[in-house]
C-alpha cells in the first residue's frame, strides 16, 4: 500500500495541474460565453462575459505558467520550457487582440493549448530528475 507521501504530487506537478486546469477552464469559458450571452445577465453572471474578466483570467494563467515553468526549469534545466510561455503569451497579447472578434475563440484556444502542452512537457521533463517519493518509478 502506498503512503500519503508516495501519492502526493511534487510541487512542480501541482503547479502544472493548476496551470492545465486553468487553461482548460479558459477554453470552456471561451466556448460557452457566446452561447450563454443572453442567459448570463439573467442569472447574475454577466461579469464572466466581460473583457476585464478575460484579462484577469489570462494574467492568472500567465503567472501560474511562469511559476510552474520556473519550478520545472530549476529541476530539469531545460530553458526551452520558457518557449511555451513566450508562445502562449504572444498568442494572447499579440495575435488575439488583432483578429476579428469571431476568431477570438480560435486564438484563445490555441494559446491555451500551447500552455497545456507546455505544462505537460514541463512535467514530463521533471519526472526523470525527481527524487521525491511521488515520482518513484515514473521515469521516462
Amino acid at each position: 500500500m502506498m503512503s500519503l507521501a508516495d501519492r502526493q504530487l511534487s510541487e512542480t506537478g501541482k503547479w502544472d495541474i493548476v496551470g492545465i486546469s486553468m487553461s482548460v477552464l479558459c477554453a470552456i469559458h471561451c466556448l460557452s460565453v457566446p452561447l450563454l450571452l443572453g442567459v448570463l445577465p439573467a442569472i447574475g453572471l454577466e461579469i464572466v462575459a466581460n473583457h476585464e474578466f478575460e484579462w484577469v483570467m489570462m494574467s492568472a494563467i500567465f503567472l501560474v505558467a511562469g511559476a510552474s515553468y520556473w519550478k520545472g526549469y530549476q529541476r530539469h534545466g531545460r530553458a526551452s520550457v520558457f518557449g511555451f510561455l513566450a508562445a502562449g503569451v504572444a498568442i494572447f497579447l499579440l495575435v488575439r487582440p488583432f483578429v476579428p472578434e469571431a476568431i477570438h475563440p480560435i486564438a484563445t484556444i490555441s494559446g491555451g493549448l500551447v500552455f497545456i502542452f507546455g505544462h505537460w512537457k514541463n512535467w514530463h521533463w521533471h519526472r526523470p530528475t525527481c527524487k521525491e517519493p511521488c515520482c518513484a518509478g515514473s521515469e521516462g
